[in-house]
């Protein structure tokens, strides 16, 4: 004996059916329109703040291209009469995202250069 269907059970299925489709198809559009250009990265310096015993300031990383960075390597330096150096490491930067690090220097930054001196695409 077949048993009818409860309307809920409809509208949970017909629902599903429809969320995995749209997975699908943003999946199959997202493969077929991805580029191929190389990792942009951009590396941006936000305003330092104090801290207990020294200054950190919040760094942004951005990749504008179309591959994933790994191991990205960024230095912020100081210039200037007290020249430092701070260096982080991120583990990754996908594709059209960013990525924020801190660093941290014993004077007030005033005047910084910050740049991304290396990665590896996988």
């Amino acid at each position: 004996m077949k048993t009818p269907w409860n309307w809920l059970e409809g509208i949970v299925f017909a629902s599903s059916c429809v969320l995995v489709a749209l997975v699908l198809g943003y999946l199959a559009v997202d493969t077929w329109t991805r580029g191929d250009s190389p990792p942009d990265l951009t590396v941006t310096v936000g305003t330092p703040v104090r801290g207990a015993y020294e200054w950190r300031v919040p760094v942004t990383v951005a990749n504008h291209g179309d591959m994933t960075a790994e191991e990205v390597h960024v230095r912020v330096s100081l210039r200037g009469e007290g020249a430092e150096e701070a260096e982080f490491v991120l583990a990754y930067v996908p594709r059209h995202s960013e990525r924020k690090g801190w660093v941290a220097f014993r004077e007030e930054p005033s005047d910084m250069e910050a740049r991304a001196v290396g990665f590896a695409t996988p």
